[in-house]
């Protein structure tokens, strides 16, 4: 496995986590973020960079629809982190 594909399998990892996180928490005002989220990791999964980057940004500009600090603060950063790769 090459080092892409060792941070593409992290990077759905920590992706299905935070959507599961999020769906846990019940926040019922998400539906847009989770639609975001979903599609990046259909774009990930089908190796669509561009395509997951723009979901990516997406997800980011609907980040205020989720009380949870904790919550928003953790899929923040790790948006904030994949759009740096």
């Amino acid at each position: 496995m090459t080092t892409q594909e060792q941070l593409d399998q992290q990077s759905l990892t920590k992706l299905d986590e935070l959507m599961s996180d999020l769906a846990a928490a019940n926040e019922a005002q998400c539906e847009l973020l989770r639609e975001h989220l979903e599609g990046a990791r259909v774009y990930l999964v089908g190796c669509m960079p561009a395509e997951y980057q723009i979901s990516l940004e997406l997800a980011e500009e609907a980040l205020n629809c989720v009380a949870n600090r904790d919550l928003r603060q953790r899929i923040e950063s790790f948006i904030q982190n994949q759009l740096s790769l």
